[in-house]
């Protein structure tokens, strides 16, 4: 880096690093063949989370612990310790119902309502969030939840699709799935992996020559740039230490930017593109020391 762009960075207003808070939530299954499709699910999400954020934020429920007052209880926590710079995603995976009057998500013992995740997504204080709820009927809490810093996925367009979705299948197989990744940074945005899971159910259904019954729904404006996973690299570039240093230098200005875009909203047009420039002008020259040295090894 050039002295005189050390000397900008320098000038530039330190920003936070934002922690990203991730809660998995495994409901009931009701039969062998959806605890093994949920458990399988979980466990993508899983790996992922751990992609992207410190294993301490990751929170999983699953069997006699996802219970209503469990899982509560760990909201409320967060609530009392989460910042307004912190990111929170939660995931849903198994089976919802929805009587025309209210949606619930299927735990042990009393469920857990379309009002309960409305309170307590309205009740955490970080500023960007993420709700993924793969279930049944998922769609009825899409109004309730709509906010422009939230991004909302669920597996159906409403309540009355209820029957069990495949959306979530093909959700969490997108996030460890190059293919979804369209601009090949080795990292999956919710948008990516919604759109991935999205055409899939769309061709499922096409080639069965069936209508569908599901109809994935998104709303949130920071999809595009929330991050839920980062592919893991081919091992054999780790046997060049060289290389191994700027594809890890890569990746942290990735984050720096992914963060930047993140907080746009909450800077002056002209500091954020100060930023910006900044960060994009690091990354291209990392990103040629990459490419020179990924071309001698070709040679």
């Amino acid at each position: 880096m050039s002295r005189v762009i050390l000397s900008l960075v320098l000038m530039l207003p330190l920003m936070t690093s934002a922690e990203l808070h991730i809660t998995i939530i495994q409901g009931l299954d009701g039969t062998s063949d959806y605890a093994q499709q949920f458990s399988e699910q979980a466990r993508r999400v899983n790996i992922a989370s751990e992609s992207v954020t410190q294993n301490p934020l990751i929170r999983y429920f699953s069997g006699e612990d996802a219970t209503r007052e469990s899982i509560l209880d760990h909201f409320s926590q967060l609530a009392s310790t989460m910042t307004h710079e912190d990111r929170i995603a939660v995931f849903l995976i198994g089976h919802g119902s929805y009587d025309g009057f209210e949606y619930k998500f299927n735990i042990p013992g009393p469920d857990i309502t379309g009002k309960h995740i409305k309170d307590v997504m309205n009740a955490l204080p970080a500023k960007v969030q993420l709700l993924v709820n793969t279930s049944s009927a998922s769609g009825a809490i899409n109004e309730q939840l709509k906010n422009e810093d939230r991004v909302v996925i669920t597996a159906t367009r409403n309540g009355n699709e209820r029957l069990a979705t495949r959306f979530g299948a093909y959700f969490f197989e997108a996030i460890e799935n190059s293919a979804a990744d369209i601009n090949k940074n080795n990292a999956i945005t919710v948008k990516e992996a919604f759109d991935y899971a999205e055409r899939m159910v769309t061709d499922y259904f096409e080639d069965q020559g069936q209508l569908a019954t599901e109809h994935p729904q998104l709303s949130g404006d920071y999809a595009g740039q929330f991050v839920i996973a980062r592919l893991l690299r081919d091992r054999t570039e780790d046997e060049n230490p060289e290389l191994t240093k700027f594809l890890t230098e890569r990746g942290e200005i990735d984050i720096k930017i992914e963060e930047l875009q993140l907080k746009k909203g909450e800077l002056l047009q002209d500091e954020f593109l100060s930023q910006l420039q900044i960060l994009m002008i690091d990354l291209s020259t990392v990103q040629e020391k990459i490419d020179q040295i990924s071309g001698e090894n070709q040679e």
